[in-house]
């Protein structure tokens, strides 16, 4: 990671996926968007990391310890992911998963990183077995946080809500890596006058649904 150039890979990120953003609230669009972004990423974290890193990661399908805190998405990902559901669900499922999704941003509404480990509420992605339903189109700074330690994150998690605190060992070339791309991702935005803040990935999600149930009914 020592002669990995974070600044360059920001600028490339930016100048690829800027063309891509022009119209980008149509489905084609944001897809063809993040699919390039995404496959960008994760191919060249794949060169990145060693055969050692790899054995190293604890996280596996299954394990959604740390999936009950606060995640940022961009209007882009939100999109492509709200998409995918409508491509994926049936339309019961899809009904079934907006109440739970209503359900839960009225439970983490306004709460801080702390207080929404505090109230132990899983995302609503996770399926049943706890693997992540979205998994194709998970939002960047999902695919940022790794761990050495299925055992550690579930300690550090209950000793966070008793204001302990517990270290975490993860891979810091794929956590710096997905993070640089969802800085590029918000200067591209920001290069087309887009709102490139963050947005609760539950919340951001859902209103894309809604806009497009809307939508539907317009025509």
């Amino acid at each position: 990671m020592d002669n990995f150039d974070f600044i360059a890979y920001h600028k490339q990120i930016r100048r690829m996926v800027k063309p891509h953003l022009v119209d980008f609230e149509r489905s084609s669009s944001a897809e063809a968007a993040m699919t390039s972004l995404l496959g960008r990423v994760e191919d060249d974290l794949e060169q990145r990391l060693t055969h050692e890193d790899r054995c190293r990661v604890a996280c596996r399908a299954g394990c959604g310890s740390c999936c009950r805190v606060n995640v940022a998405v961009l209007r882009p990902e939100a999109v492509n992911i709200a998409d995918y559901l409508r491509k994926t669900r049936s339309m019961s499922a899809l009904r079934e998963l907006k109440q739970r999704m209503k359900a839960l941003c009225v439970a983490i509404s306004g709460l801080d990183d702390d207080e929404r480990i505090a109230v132990r509420k899983n995302c609503v992605f996770l399926d049943e077995a706890g693997s992540c339903s979205i998994y194709p189109v998970r939002p960047l700074l999902c695919r940022s946080i790794t761990s050495t330690s299925a055992a550690d994150c579930r300690d550090a998690l209950a000793m966070h809500v008793f204001g302990e605190s517990k270290p975490v060992m993860m891979n810091l070339m794929q956590k710096n890596l997905m993070n640089v791309a969802f800085q590029g991702l918000a200067s591209a935005m920001e290069d087309h006058g887009l709102d490139a803040h963050g947005q609760e990935l539950t919340a951001a999600v859902l209103a894309v649904l809604v806009e497009r149930e809307a939508s539907k009914e317009l025509c």
